[in-house]
């Protein structure tokens, strides 16, 4: 049985095409339409205009057979992490955590570069640091606070003619210390390197900007200038499977005056981060002296 409305519409359909030609496939698609649009009328006529309108407002579709079927549940939304918060987050996830490092500091890749690697454990401040230098292995200890410095032969041995400090002889420093000395000049890896969870204050003192690099790593800047010269400073943070800290490398030029002239420096540095969570054991040296 046909309504009314069925059958001006009909008629109506008849009226718009009389006297032209059409392909199949188009009277194919305005039949199927019709047909969908019959499919809902007739809908309406059940349910009332008040049940329709309440299939519509609730999402649902009607089927052939004039019976409401809801749609397949929305994708789950993906909430985008801003840069500042995931360095945050890896911050705290390396926080107060024992770990071994490797330092490569210096004006480039190139000649004058050296690398430094250790171990440390925030929690009892303990740890050392190696540091080969042309004639002997710069090493500083902390334990449980208390520094000392000294110098270890290389590995093949000192040179034939050394007449440097006695080996293994340390320097006691007075007080008590959480970070190490021999470190790093740089603003952001002196505390990344203590503890990589001071990373992120670190980064808010120098006033650092931070966004996503493409790969997913993390990207920072800061700078500053003053009479006497300016610096810029630029790095990525790489995270590892624990969304803990595994690399921060940075990149530095700057300009500063003196003795009357004008100089310009540039100096790279990465700094890497592994083995969480290792046990950190270091004995105080034998033959130890006050610091000079």
């Amino acid at each position: 049985m046909k309504t009314d409305l069925e059958e001006r519409l009909i008629e109506s359909m008849h009226q718009r095409v009389d006297g032209l030609a059409l392909s199949g496939d188009v009277l194919s698609r305005a039949t199927s339409r019709h047909r969908r649009r019959t499919t809902m009328i007739r809908a309406g006529y059940g349910l009332g205009v008040a049940g329709l309108a309440g299939v519509l407002a609730a999402g649902l579709t009607v089927d052939s057979g004039g019976t409401p079927t809801r749609p397949a549940a929305n994708p789950p939304v993906v909430q985008i992490v801003p840069a500042a918060m995931k360095l945050e987050q890896a911050a705290k996830a390396s926080d107060n955590v024992s770990y071994r490092l490797r330092l490569k500091s210096g004006p480039g890749s190139g000649p004058g570069s050296q690398t430094t690697e250790g171990v440390f454990d925030p929690r009892t401040v303990t740890g050392y640091l190696h540091t080969p230098q042309e004639e002997s292995v710069l090493t500083e200890l902390l334990i449980k606070g208390t520094r000392y410095v000294g110098g270890e032969p290389l590995p093949g041995g000192p040179p034939p003619d050394w007449h440097g400090e006695k080996f293994s002889r340390y320097g006691q420093y007075p007080g008590k210390h959480d970070s190490f000395l021999y470190w790093s000049t740089d603003a952001v890896l002196v505390k990344a390197g203590p503890d990589p969870g001071s990373l992120n204050k670190a980064l808010k003192e120098v006033d650092a900007t931070t966004s996503e690099n493409p790969d997913g790593t993390l990207h920072f800047e800061y700078g500053r200038s003053d009479k006497d010269g300016w610096s810029k400073s630029s790095g990525d943070v790489t995270l590892n499977g624990d969304g803990r800290i595994a690399k921060v490398s940075v990149s530095s030029t700057a300009q500063y005056k003196g003795k009357g002239k004008i100089h310009n420096s540039r100096s790279v540095a990465t700094l890497e981060l592994f083995d969480y969570g290792v046990k950190v054991n270091v004995k105080r040296p034998t033959d130890v002296v006050p610091a000079n």
